[in-house]
């Protein structure tokens, strides 16, 4: 699209986008593209429409193409940066967040562009509002009823990104998601949208924030950064992928390390949260948490753990989308086209497909 065609059918949410994509303020841009600040947020706010040269200096300074300002696009997400579940806002910036957010979007624009050639599962992710002062049956209710509903073993889940994909949840593993922030989601767009950081050094740890962004989205249709809803989350993650029922039987009763690693790799979740899980279940009291903990911290340190999970849980149906596009004749580089992104973008929130191949029985 050309700059006239694109400043005919400006959009300033899409201007206000895309500085978040880039991680810039609106001064920032304003230094940028030779105009005051003022003008800037005129642009954002619809109050004012930026000229075809202006807004090729946009498009320049924000990195993305001039057609990606065009209204007319998949629409903003409505809640915004504010109705997305962040784990903490003392730890980040507000302008952090917001880059993290806008890679989120991105992630929709991508997969609306799929979708174009290729069928994506409908989201089914049940809706069971929790309020605030709930308590843990209610939150282990939750949990069993999402079992049911996506049909999940009694035991442990599996993979659970997969399971994710398959009920329509988009996942992308990006960069901007480990400065400051484990984890996120949002489910105030097209389809619900889960964004993972790195693994922490351990896929077990990784694998938790899934089923706590899960609990988000299933729990909490409005977000409330900081409050009570990621104590929430964290308890839903914890009965989703340590049911009560299961785990009052085969915790020991004692810190056995050899046990906890085999609980380990048996469920997919880190000898920390199986500590947690055995002191909140009453199998372990507060003194005997507090000792293993130290004896944790004392031979492993505290940001590492032994018998680490072989492989990391990752996202694979944007990548598989976009495989099965290219084998219709679709490139990448149209996909990155029509969604008016560098391709080195698309790349980042398609991820690699698993290469290993498949075998059927």
């Amino acid at each position: 699209m050309r700059p006239e065609e694109a400043a005919a059918a400006f959009s300033g949410e899409r201007l206000r986008l895309a500085r978040f994509r880039a991680g810039l303020t609106l001064r920032e841009v304003a230094d940028r593209v030779d105009v005051s600040h003022t003008a800037v947020s005129q642009y954002e706010n619809d109050r004012n429409r930026p000229s075809p040269a202006v807004l090729a200096r946009l498009a320049m300074a924000t990195g993305v193409s001039a057609g990606f300002f065009a209204f007319g696009r998949r629409s903003i997400s409505s809640g915004g940066l504010d109705g997305t579940h962040f784990r903490s806002l003392r730890s980040t910036t507000r302008q952090g967040r917001a880059q993290a957010w806008g890679w989120s979007e991105l992630v929709l624009d991508v997969a609306e562009v799929l979708e174009r050639y290729v069928r994506l599962p409908e989201p089914h992710v049940p809706l069971i509002p929790i309020c605030p002062d709930a308590n843990e049956t209610e939150l282990t209710e939750a949990a069993s009823e999402l079992r049911r509903a996506w049909d999940l073993p009694d035991g442990p889940v599996g993979h659970l990104v997969r399971h994710l994909e398959a009920n329509g949840v988009l996942v992308a593993c990006l960069e901007v998601a480990n400065r400051g922030i484990d984890a996120f989601s949002h489910a105030q767009g097209t389809r619900p949208v889960v964004i993972l950081g790195s693994d922490k050094g351990d896929a077990a740890r990784s694998r938790f924030d899934a089923a706590h962004e899960l609990g988000h989205l299933v729990c909490h249709p409005d977000a409330d950064p900081g409050g009570e809803q990621e104590q929430q989350a964290h308890a839903f993650a914890a009965e989703l992928l340590m049911p009560r029922t299961h785990f009052l039987r085969v915790l020991p009763r004692r810190f056995d390390l050899g046990a906890y690693a085999r609980l380990k790799q048996e469920w997919g979740v880190s000898i920390a949260a199986l500590l947690y899980r055995a002191r909140t279940l009453g199998v372990i009291g507060d003194a005997a948490y507090r000792r293993a903990v130290m004896i944790m911290n004392k031979q492993y340190g505290r940001r590492t753990e032994p018998y680490p999970l072989e492989r990391p849980e990752r996202p694979a149906l944007l990548a598989t989308a976009g495989q099965v596009a290219q084998q219709a004749g679709i490139s990448r580089e149209q996909i990155a086209s029509e969604a008016c992104l560098p391709l080195e973008d698309l790349d980042a929130i398609v991820g690699d497909p698993d290469p290993r191949p498949l075998v059927t029985v």
